[in-house]
């Protein structure tokens, strides 16, 4: 267990010692502070533009106004569900591309195997590093979130959505490490380490872009009037195809969970945590089966020779 840990200890030290990596973090976790005043800023937008309007309609002796738009807390927060599901990949693929390739180019994979250790616990090490490393990413964005969203709006989350965002970041977690991990395997099964990690990219894109944008083009698509902006939106809607095309995107089924998670959809803003997680039951064992299968995998991989 002692080099279990201290594996992973290494693992924590040399991320934080990788100038790119820093860089990347950097602007993660830049971008999802900045999120917070961008939300915050459309729904003052928003607002504002009802406020117009209710003025408008008094000046022309209007009795009666639109209803103020329906703003909840949570929404404010929702642009961390992109920046997470897209930047936040990219992290977790630089930390897990250095696992192996970094290790294996500069022969310091060769220098741990001749130690006491058994290639099991090698993996071990290594995941716990890199999931203290993103835990510690996360959390740092979860108390600045909070602390921004309390500085800005002047409202404290209560108890209910203090839960909804936690489940949110462990759900986060999840989907990162599922990149971590698919990252480690990458770098486990090939030497080739500019191939690894133009494999994993191209899998980010597809995942992350491709496959929600396709989804996207084969939903049905409805107009409403908007009373309040007075202008036509498009309403979408799911149909088969776009579910299908879905469940091949851990992304799109990580930002559908965020989406209910942090009030985006109406429908679900004022529902129960237990029932959005049943809700998304599916969603989840989309993102999570996939890692616990990559892990195995991992493990596996790493006990063959020529891995070193």
């Amino acid at each position: 267990m002692n080099g279990v840990l201290t594996l992973a200890g290494k693992e924590v030290k040399a991320a934080f010692r990788d100038n790119i990596f820093l860089i990347i973090t950097g602007l993660f976790v830049a971008l999802s502070v900045i999120s917070v005043y961008i939300g915050s800023s459309t729904k003052n937008a928003e607002m504002q533009a009802y406020q117009d309007i209710v003025q408008l309609l008094k000046s022309q002796g209007a009795a009666s106004f639109p209803a103020p738009p329906e703003i909840f807390p949570l929404s404010v927060l929702s642009n961390i569900i992109s920046y997470v599901s897209m930047i936040g990949a990219v992290v977790a693929i630089f930390l897990g591309f250095e696992t192996f390739s970094g290790e294996r180019a500069n022969g310091m994979l060769k220098l741990i195997a001749v130690r006491p250790v058994f290639r099991d616990q090698i993996v071990t090490g290594k995941l716990i590093g890199g999931g203290a490393v993103i835990g510690l990413l996360l959390g740092i964005i979860l108390i600045f979130n909070i602390a921004l969203f309390a500085a800005i709006s002047g409202v404290i989350p209560n108890g209910s959505e203090m839960a909804r965002l936690l489940v949110f970041f462990i759900i986060a977690f999840t989907y990162l490490m599922l990149f971590y991990i698919a990252t480690v395997y990458v770098s486990i099964k090939t030497n080739d380490s500019a191939f690894g990690f133009l494999l994993m990219m191209i899998i980010w894109i597809t995942i992350s872009f491709v496959l929600p944008q396709l989804a996207d083009s084969q939903r049905s698509f409805a107009y409403a009037l908007s009373a309040t902006a007075q202008t036509v939106t498009q309403v979408p809607s799911d149909t088969v195809v776009s579910k299908t095309i879905e469940f091949f995107s851990p992304a799109a089924q990580f930002q559908n969970i965020g989406k209910d998670l942090l009030q985006v959809v109406p429908d679900t803003a004022n529902a129960g945590l237990v029932s959005i997680l049943q809700k998304q039951i599916g969603a989840v064992a989309e993102i999570l089966v996939p890692g616990l299968i990559l892990l195995l995998l991992s493990f596996k991989a790493a006990q063959k020779e020529e891995v070193i």
